[in-house]
């Protein structure tokens, strides 16, 4: 029975200390933040084979 229990309990402590920190977490842009520019290879269309840079 302890066998079962133990990786319950453990996932419950990592789970509730996981959430305790959900509060600060941030991801992705923020609100009013600009982007960065990304170059990327175009594979279709008028520009094929053209390296592109879009912001």
């Amino acid at each position: 029975m302890r066998r079962a229990l133990l990786p319950g309990v453990a996932l419950l402590v990592v789970m509730t200390g996981s959430l305790a920190s959900a509060d600060d977490l941030k991801s992705g842009l923020q609100l009013g933040e600009g982007t960065k520019f990304y170059l990327v290879n175009d594979a279709t269309g008028p520009n094929a084979g053209d390296s592109l840079c879009y912001r």
